[in-house]
């Protein structure tokens, strides 16, 4: 194969035609399958940086998976990047194909914060032809790093579509707006290989090879496949960025639970649709000859070259070691400003008339800080123009709020912290004899009675999943220190009544000020498990904070603070049971902040499961 690098516009079109000049940054659309490998989210991480970079303007994300939590994945890493209002649009029909690793988590907005779900996205066809009417001629650049059924759909909607008042066909508004099309998709190495992308939807790229009306340039499974990229993002928390979260979760990268490497096929392509082919004159790849490509239905790629053809393929140039480092530079590249809730901690507690105190830290890189504003369930309550960002809040009734603060950039960017769950009490008049000490961890005294739900052919004891704040470490260690059911045991649809839990009780109540527990570890995810903490007090089992989700699929429940109030109580438990369709499968609880026989968590915080007393 004769190979050369040809001459470009912008940041690497090929030129074909007379079409219309169009000298600003590439307005990019990213079409993709988040959830069913990492290399998505790394992906969707690096436009970010390019946009931040000023390389380019996004215009929306398109979902090609219709897993239920991809919506809420998606918005999630597009608001940790200031970016929370970019559209996205859900491919209409079932294509849940491939695994779901890390949506449940990231996409969780107790966990992530996003506001966009499945429900409310519009469809993928109908926010094609509106972002793309709404562009310049021959401005837009299509990045697809999943299946094709988004641009399957659109080729096909008429003119009007659905009403939408838009008097073009699909394949029309691509030809005239559609600078580019860039695929990562088939195998031109190994054309025999029915390439994974291709086989998520043959007839989208049968349709899109053939009918497509712009240059197409295929990123090839083999070039992202050896450029690995990742195990950067072990220099972030987890639990604070969601694209590192993706890559902890992913069972291809790493070892269980454990950030690193992964195949870089979305990057490669991403990278490419921005930057061409080039870094500092140096080519990182060149094209094929022009080609005819297709694809049989087995989804083996086919092509032959073709001089009238629009169609090319990328060819790996500069050393692999070299093309990672560029692109895994872009993926880590922080937002350019951020903002974290310094107070209220996740899960504090008080009582009514309290004054609460509200501070944020912020760290400019790229843009200065406007304004901070704070929030309750979403509604500003208070709003600050420099530092020491901070506010007073005096919550007057019993319940449970939401508070975060909302950073506004110079530029009209917005960025949000994770919210932190806060609950007004009213406080119990002390009962027993305890004396306070922050250290102390009740399950752990001798007259703390454990009990489980699990009795026989289960995973661990109920002690084992009690981190000993003296110690620094599990009180009992073990090989996973969790105490529940076998990885992929099914327990069926279980009702609350009957519902497995994990309990400590005491002869004599005790004045207990904070609780925390350990949700399930990542591989064995429970979006859809319902749950409830409780407390027991003169006979009677009392709710403290009930969902779905959240903190028991991987996370870590928290309530109160050393110096917050107090509930009075001789028992407190944590229940799982289903939520009426969906069962309970690898259902258990986990330590956290010690290293086991297979997991070191000494870096978490908080420490889990801990109940404490004033």
């Amino acid at each position: 194969m004769i190979r050369y690098t040809l001459p470009f516009l912008a940041a690497g079109l090929f030129l074909i035609g007379a079409a219309t000049a169009y000298d600003g940054a590439p307005l990019v659309i990213l079409d993709t399958d988040m959830r069913a490998d990492c290399d998505d989210a790394g992906a969707l991480a690096a436009l970010h940086a390019l946009a931040d970079k000023g390389e380019c303007e996004i215009l929306g994300v398109m979902a090609s998976t219709s897993g239920p939590h991809v919506v809420g994945t998606i918005n999630a890493i597009n608001t940790f990047y200031g970016r929370p209002e970019l559209p996205v649009g859900l491919v209409e029909g079932e294509h849940t194909t491939g695994g779901d690793d890390y949506a449940p988590v990231v996409g969780d907005p107790e966990r992530f914060f996003s506001t966009m779900s499945n429900e409310a996205a519009p469809d993928s066809a109908t926010l094609y032809r509106r972002l793309l009417n709404d562009a310049p001629d021959n401005s837009v650049k299509i990045v697809v790093i999943g299946g094709q059924p988004c641009l399957y759909q659109f080729l096909q909607t008429e003119a009007n579509h659905e009403g939408d008042g838009i008097e073009k066909t699909g394949f029309e508004l691509a030809e005239q707006k559609v600078q580019e099309l860039v695929l990562m998709a088939g195998n031109f190495a190994n054309p025999e290989h029915g390439e994974w992308n291709i086989t998520l939807h043959i007839p989208g790229a049968q349709l899109v090879a053939e009918e497509w009306p712009t240059p197409i340039v295929y990123s090839g499974y083999e070039i992202g496949r050896v450029i690995q990229t990742g195990a950067r993002y072990a220099e972030y928390d987890p639990e604070e960025h969601p694209v590192a979260m993706a890559y902890k979760l992913y069972r291809g990268a790493g070892t269980r639970g454990t950030i690193g490497d992964r195949s870089s096929w979305d990057q490669a392509a991403v990278y490419y649709t921005v930057l061409g082919l080039e870094h500092e004159g140096e080519a990182i790849w060149s094209l094929s000859e022009p080609m005819d490509i297709r694809f049989d239905d087995e989804g083996r790629t086919r092509f032959e070259e073709n001089p009238e053809a629009n169609r090319r393929y990328k060819i790996q140039e500069m050393p692999i070691e070299e093309t990672a480092d560029l692109i895994e530079e872009l993926m880590v590249r922080p937002p350019r400003m951020s903002i974290e809730l310094e107070t209220p901690s996740r899960g504090a507690a008080y009582i009514p008339g309290a004054t609460v105190t509200l501070q944020a830290s912020v760290t400019e890189r790229d843009i200065t800080a406007d304004r901070v504003e704070f929030l309750v369930d979403g509604d500003p309550i208070a709003e600050t123009g420099s530092a020491p960002y901070e506010a007073e809040w005096t919550p007057a009734s019993v319940g449970k709020y939401r508070v975060q603060a909302r950073l506004h950039g110079e530029d009209g960017a917005r960025f949000y912290t994770q919210p932190a769950i806060v609950s007004i009490i009213e406080e119990d008049d002390a009962v027993g004899t305890n004396e306070p000490d922050a250290l102390a961890n009740l399950a752990l005294l001798p007259d703390a009675q454990l009990s489980g739900s699990v009795e026989e052919d289960g995973r661990g004891e109920p002690v084992d999943i009690l981190y000993d704040p003296a110690e620094e470490g599990y009180h009992v260690v073990t090989d996973w220190n969790e105490y529940g059911v076998g990885h992929e045991e099914d327990l069926g649809l279980v009702s609350e009544e009957d519902a497995f839990y994990w309990a400590a009780e005491w002869e004599e109540p005790k004045n207990v000020n904070y609780l925390t527990f350990g949700g399930t570890y990542w591989n064995q995810p429970q979006p859809f498990t319902m749950w409830s903490v409780d407390y027991r007090r003169d006979g009677e089992w009392r709710a403290l904070r009930e969902g779905q989700g959240g903190w028991i699929n991987t996370g870590v429940f928290v309530w109160g603070q050393a110096d917050g109030p107090g509930i009075t109580a001789d028992a407190v438990r944590v229940r799982a049971f289903s939520d009426g369709e969906h069962p309970l499968r690898s259902i258990h609880l986990r330590a956290r902040g010690g290293v086991s026989e297979n997991e070191d968590d000494s870096g978490a915080d908080p420490k889990a499961s801990l109940v404490l007393y004033k």
